[in-house]
């Protein structure tokens, strides 16, 4: 019984048919030009090499106690955000008196990020993110997200809003007795 495959385009590695990210090197595979963007695994087991792999992005000695660490794709620097209750991603400057991080600097609107797109935000054992019924979709690693909907995750994922990728880390949370 032969099994389909999807062969990396970067690394030519062979990943499984359902997949949308090579297991190998993180690459996009369902695009037609793939985009290379690291898959850094859960951080919160502070495994050493995921923490040597990822600081190439982000420094973590860099990131607010109460913060992220936010890398986007393609740029030469990431951005370094206290996270006091939430914060929104998105274009231009927002009403609310909510923290936003604006990323109309980034070609934000070309690459189908709405103004209010997403909405980071603090929980007890780390960060959630919660689609704001975005036009172009946010994916929390290879998954499609529901709007209005909180999804966890761990230091070291990878999301996406529209077409524009982010590598997300922050400081484990510490486990309360």
């Amino acid at each position: 019984m032969s099994i389909s495959e999807k062969i990396c385009p970067i690394c030519n590695q062979a990943n499984p048919e359902t997949s949308s990210v090579c297991g190998n090197c993180g690459a996009w595979l369902d695009e037609v030009n793939p985009t290379k963007l690291v898959a850094v695994p859960d951080l919160s087991g502070q495994d050493r090499a995921s923490i040597v792999q990822s600081q190439s992005f982000i420094d973590m000695a860099s990131i607010p106690e109460d913060g992220l660490g936010i890398y986007v794709a393609g740029e030469p620097k990431p951005f370094y955000v206290p996270v006091y209750k939430k914060l929104l991603l998105g274009r231009g400057p927002d009403s609310t008196l909510d923290a936003v991080l604006d990323l109309s600097d980034l070609n934000a609107a070309n690459l189908g990020v709405s103004r209010r797109h997403a909405m980071i935000q603090r929980n007890a054992t780390g960060f959630e993110v919660v689609d704001l019924t975005s036009r172009n979709g946010t994916w929390l690693n290879a998954e499609r997200l529901t709007p209005n909907k909180s999804y966890p995750f761990p230091s070291g994922s990878q999301l996406r809003i529209g077409q524009m990728r982010l590598l997300i880390m922050y400081h484990p949370v510490a486990k309360s007795q």
